[in-house]
This record gives C-alpha cells, structure tokens and sequence, in this order.
C-alpha cells in the first residue's frame, strides 16, 4: 500500500459525499491507495451516508473525540508508506496523488510534499493560493512519510494548530517539496474553528509560547 487518504469527518452531510468521491476518482492504481474516514460521532446523516461507501472505503466510528484525535486514529492504522489528511469539507484535484508519490518515490531525502490550492470563500469566490511560503498551507493536502510523521507521535493532541507545530518543531530535520500548482480545494466556512478570529488568536498565542525562538516563522502564518 502506497498512499492512505485520511478523512475525519464530524457532522459533515453536505459535504462528505464530495470529498470522499474525489479521493476516489483518483488518477492513481486502485490497489495502490485507500481511504480511511474516522466518524467522530457524527449526529446527523453523516453516518447514513458512508453506509453507501461500503466496501470501497475503511470506516471508523467512534464516540466524540475531536479533530486532532480524530485524524490521528487515522494515521495510525494506516497502511500506506505515506499519508495524506482530506477535511471532510475539502476535495482533492484528481492528480494529487499521482503527482505527490513521484516526488517521494523519486527522491528519498524528501519527508513530505505540499502545493498550492484552491481557496472558496463563503460567498463563492475561488483563488488561488501559493504556498511558497509553507506557512500558507492547511492541515489538509500535506503528504507525509508515514514513518516520520509516527516518529513525531502524529499530532500533538493538545495544542490547537497542531498542524503549524508539526511544521515548526520538523522545520530543521525534515526536509520538504513544494509543487507549484494547486491540487485541491479548500472552503473556508465561518462556523469552522478557524473562523472563529477569537481561536486563531489563543492559537497563535498557544504556538508563540511553545516556540518562543521562532516568532518569525508563526508571524508568517496565514491569515484565517
């Protein structure tokens, strides 16, 4: 097994059915990857409807956990030598897959690959945005080595941008592969965590106290 999709997904009915369509129509082997949806808990017809992607996709119920515990039971039973996070609100460009593994499989000093994105805002509008500086990029549409990510014990479960410490705590022993273009869409919703401009900040704060000695490097996070 090449590559494992993880999707947590909690109260998600609008949207999961796209994200999860999408890590399926992947221009990629079909034996070669598989997808993992955690269900945190779901209370609405989140857990009807992956019923449907029976046999196609792995699915995990569990009691209410949260988005970090969530992603990381994902990780951890994966199968595939790297892994990917899908938000169960995102969708993912056909070819990422295909093109984030011929980066890895071809140079192996390469711990993790990144691109740019499709950003839709709440009123619809599409941009694009460059990762160039890798603080612009999300939680989702990073794929990792499987290994060093378990090596780093997943997601520290106890701070709130867990996916910038990861980034800032590996800055110097991991190396990484931008890829120039987008490969999968990002929605921005104003109910989600990062929505919340009061979380951001305590976020922000959280990863300042955590890495006092790269201030620079938080200030380039992307804006929320």
């Amino acid at each position: 097994m090449k590559v494992s999709i993880i999707i947590p997904v909690y109260n998600a009915q609008n949207t999961i059915q796209k994200a999860i369509n999408s890590a399926l129509n992947q221009d990629f082997p079909k034996e070669d990857f598989e997808i993992i949806v955690v269900n945190d808990g779901s209370t609405d017809k989140t857990s009807d409807i992956l019923k449907n992607y029976k046999g196609k996709i792995k699915i995990i119920n569990q009691g209410n956990k949260g988005f970090l515990k969530t992603a990381n039971r994902g990780f951890k039973i994966a199968r595939g030598k790297y892994v990917i996070k899908l938000d169960s609100d995102d969708c993912f460009k056909s070819t990422i897959l295909k093109e984030m593994t011929a980066v890895l499989e071809k140079n192996s000093s390469i711990d993790f690959v990144y691109c740019d994105y499709y950003e839709k805002s709440p009123k619809g509008k599409i941009k694009i945005i460059l990762t160039n500086n890798i603080f612009n990029t999300i939680a989702g549409g990073i794929m990792f080595k499987k290994r060093k990510l378990a090596r780093e014990g997943f997601y520290n479960e106890k701070i709130k941008f867990a996916e910038y410490d990861l980034l800032l705590k590996t800055q110097k022993k991991w190396r990484g592969y931008h890829i120039t273009k987008p490969l999968f869409y990002y929605n921005r919703h104003p109910e989600s965590l990062t929505g919340d401009k009061e979380w951001v900040g305590i976020a922000i704060k959280e990863l300042k106290k955590v890495h006092p000695e790269k201030i620079k490097e938080i200030q380039n996070i992307r804006k929320y």
